[in-house]
């Protein structure tokens, strides 16, 4: 890459990185981050703790982007660890928080019936963040793979934040236009990649496949379940 190649590569992943933070917390604004003012339903404590813990991985992904952005690459490197420990909490506490959920909702169940609602309630995709963060971690001597990787990880932690979105302005449908919101998503990032490089990256094409499956079995689950 050139010195303009790299600058404007650094921008990209800037701007997506402020992207997705913004539409999480928009998504979460009612349910969590605005709730003192809007008045929702109260949380668990255990919602609590899962929404600050998602709150300190969307910011700590927030700061490590800006990191490399302004060229902070041994400080990033630094608080790489903290990225390590923190996504394994944030896969451990979100199946968690889902299992609570099952059994809050739907008490009694058998175990298949368990499984087939985990993946309703988004569980593969707390599954595969993990595994993309941890496919990251393993490239982080590959810039190129390794951000991409990150951000693909963060853009698989996005339908609840979708479904909340657009439960403010529907509750019919809401499962189909998440789903092709996420699609349209994969395709916005496949596509501005492409734009700037001339090239496909496995690194985005691999987990962009991942994020489709995944997805749609839950959309699957979600309209059986």
């Amino acid at each position: 890459m050139m010195p303009m190649d790299r600058t404007l590569d650094r921008r990209f992943f800037a701007t997506a990185a402020i992207l997705l933070c913004f539409v999480m917390f928009v998504g979460f604004a009612r349910n969590y981050y605005l709730r003192a003012w809007i008045g929702t339903r109260p949380l668990t404590v255990l919602a609590h703790v899962h929404g600050l813990v998602m709150t300190a991985w969307v910011a700590l992904f927030a700061v490590q982007t800006f990191l490399i952005s302004r060229r902070r690459v041994a400080r990033h490197q630094k608080l790489g660890y903290w990225v390590a420990g923190l996504s394994a909490v944030v896969v451990l506490l979100g199946i968690v928080t889902i299992a609570a959920a099952i059994a809050r909702r739907r008490p009694g169940v058998d175990l298949g019936t368990a499984l087939w609602v985990f993946v309703a309630y988004d569980g593969l995709s707390v599954l595969l963040f993990g595994g993309l963060v941890a496919a990251a971690i393993a490239k982080r001597r590959t810039p190129w793979a390794h951000k991409r990787l990150m951000l693909m990880a963060m853009l698989s932690l996005l339908p609840p934040a979708f479904g909340r979105l657009v439960a403010y302005f529907t509750h019919a449908d809401v499962e189909i236009i998440v789903l092709c919101l996420m699609y349209a998503s994969v395709a916005i990032v496949i596509g501005a990649d492409w734009f700037r490089t001339r090239r496909p990256y496995a690194a985005v094409a691999i987990p962009a496949l991942l994020i489709i499956v995944v997805n749609q079995l839950t959309y699957f689950a979600q309209v059986h379940t």
